[in-house]
């Protein structure tokens, strides 16, 4: 699904990512990598292949797209240092050719420096670029002069069918000013949006991305 925003175009992807082609950039938000490692040590099961999944779903979309950069809109790492940062650490310098930028979110307590030494380059608040501006807590106040990115929320969407049958998905929430991306990471929950004056709402499958009307 290709939308277009401030003449520039971007492909909301399956993979619940944003792939803006005029810069050759993903926009990932919401990763939490490490959350999985934590609730199997607190006892919670996990499938075996749950973490794995964020990479391979990394690794299918940089090689579908091409992409030389990537910015992450926060929550990269859910909480403390654990073996998945290592598991993180591996892939990006597998992917050293692609520049990565990552504004912090609130889980991300990891040292700055683990960061810098991953080779990526570290905002705190708002990264700004062109018409656009990419961080990690959707804005309250919008004056409408650059157009934001975020992620933060986990949006998803509820579809009703005949009876009572639902279903809950990933979805991209499209303001006049602001864009929310869904989470990327796999065992992160998600908030429920709805339809309102000026909005666009894309729901997300495994194999289709589509507008909610």
């Amino acid at each position: 699904m290709q939308i277009e925003i401030r003449g520039n175009h971007f492909l909301l992807l399956t993979q619940r990512a944003i792939f803006w082609q005029e810069t050759q950039t993903l926009l990932i938000g919401d990763l939490h990598l490490g959350k999985i490692t934590h609730f199997r040590k607190e006892g919670i099961a996990i499938p075996n292949n749950a973490a794995g999944n964020n990479f391979e779903r990394l690794d299918e979309i940089v090689k579908n797209t091409g992409a030389t950069r990537i910015i992450f809109l926060g929550d990269l790492f859910h909480n403390k240092y654990n073996s998945e940062w290592e598991t993180f650490r591996a892939w990006r310098a597998q992917h050293h050719y692609i520049e990565m930028i990552i504004v912090i979110g609130n889980h991300d307590i990891l040292p700055v420096s683990l960061f810098l030494e991953s080779d990526m380059q570290v905002y705190q608040t708002d990264y700004e670029e062109e018409d656009f501006i990419f961080t990690h807590h959707p804005k309250v106040e919008l004056d409408g002069s650059k157009f934001v990115f975020a992620g933060h929320v986990h949006p998803v969407f509820t579809t009703y069918g005949r009876g009572r049958q639902s279903l809950r998905l990933p979805c991209f929430v499209v303001d006049n000013h602001q864009a929310i991306l869904p989470s990327f990471g796999v065992f992160t929950g998600g908030f429920q949006m709805d339809l309102a004056e000026e909005r666009k709402i894309y729901i997300t499958t495994e194999t289709r991305v589509f507008s909610v009307c």
